[in-house]
């Protein structure tokens, strides 16, 4: 008999970060971005993305940071 393993979720990191008078959503992988006019719909864009994808994770980027 043969198991297959399930392999661990990918690991993503979704970025929030000022541009301009926008926020933009960047993933490391490249896959998926977004740009928002505030603040807060960008982060509830990315956390329903993370919770939808075991194992993405949300970072924002402060604007004196950026």
């Amino acid at each position: 008999m043969i198991t297959t393993l399930a392999w661990p979720p990918a690991v993503e990191i979704l970025t929030i970060q000022p541009v301009g008078d926008r926020w933009r959503i960047t993933s490391s992988d490249g896959l998926f971005e977004g740009v928002f006019t505030d603040a807060k719909s960008a982060v509830r864009c990315a956390r329903a993305e993370a919770e939808a994808h075991p194992g993405h994770a949300v970072q924002v980027v402060r604007a004196d940071t950026a």
